[in-house]
């Protein structure tokens, strides 16, 4: 409780003692995380830390050996409940994932109306959401192309606009600059501070420490799907620094 007797505000993402076991082979062990509306937490370690599946574990695309998830409250493997939870994620894997028979905007709009996005009130409609967030991620002329005419990079920043054309109170990237060359790395960064500003939480995996700079407000570095070192940003990428790491 907070002072004056107002209700603790309920954290948008919560996993307890989360884990997947593969056999022997632990790919993560009872992580314990909490994000608030608003913050962005990053993951960062080295190929087989555990970073992805505890993307897949949240996004509720791989099912926990033991453990739970909560998003808004709601359990992503359980329905109703679940149902709800996908509601409120929007999540960006590591490879794009599109339709191979539509458009860059036919996937804003597929998305836009799986998600009740319509024109209405007094902010800008639909079309005009949908133009100023293609031309943000330097996709403004490629509008009508279809995925296989786009370079790896653009169909990564497609599937970032599908992500960020939907409401959502969490968004999930799994190595979201991949691909990504550093003037659309910034755009995206500039995307992802707004979207935090808007109250959207953000948990994020990616080698590129420097990227999170100014996003992040909290990191967890993972080895070997076990927490090695976790805290604010700025401290835990000094840290990380002083191991060896890489910013770039």
């Amino acid at each position: 409780m907070t002072l004056g007797g107002a209700p603790t505000p309920t954290p948008t993402l919560v996993t307890r003692g989360l884990g997947r076991a593969y056999g022997r082979l632990v790919a993560l062990k009872e992580l314990n995380l909490s994000v608030d509306a608003g913050e962005c937490v990053a993951l960062i370690g080295v190929n087989g830390s555990g970073k992805s599946t505890t993307v897949r574990l949240i996004a509720g695309l791989l099912t926990p050996s033991h453990g739970e998830v909560r998003i808004c409250g709601h359990d992503p493997y359980r329905e109703p409940e679940a149902e709800r939870a996908r509601a409120a994620m929007a999540v960006v894997p590591d490879a794009p994932l599109l339709y191979d028979d539509l458009t860059v905007r036919q996937h804003l709009e597929l998305v836009a109306m799986a998600h009740g996005v319509v024109d209405g009130g007094n902010g800008p409609s639909l079309d005009a959401r949908i133009d100023a967030l293609l031309e943000r991620l330097e996709l403004g002329g490629r509008g009508s192309y279809l995925p296989r005419e786009l370079s790896r990079g653009m169909r990564q920043k497609t599937q970032l606009a599908c992500a960020l054309i939907r409401p959502a109170a969490l968004l999930v990237l799994d190595e979201p600059v991949v691909g990504l060359d550093p003037p659309s790395q910034s755009r995206l960064r500039e995307l992802l501070v707004a979207a935090k500003a808007g109250g959207v939480a953000v948990v994020m995996t990616t080698h590129q420490l420097r990227f999170a700079d100014g996003v992040a407000d909290r990191g967890v570095v993972l080895q070997e799907g076990r927490v090695l070192d976790e805290g604010s940003w700025p401290e835990l990428t000094e840290r990380a620094v002083a191991r060896g790491w890489e910013l770039y």
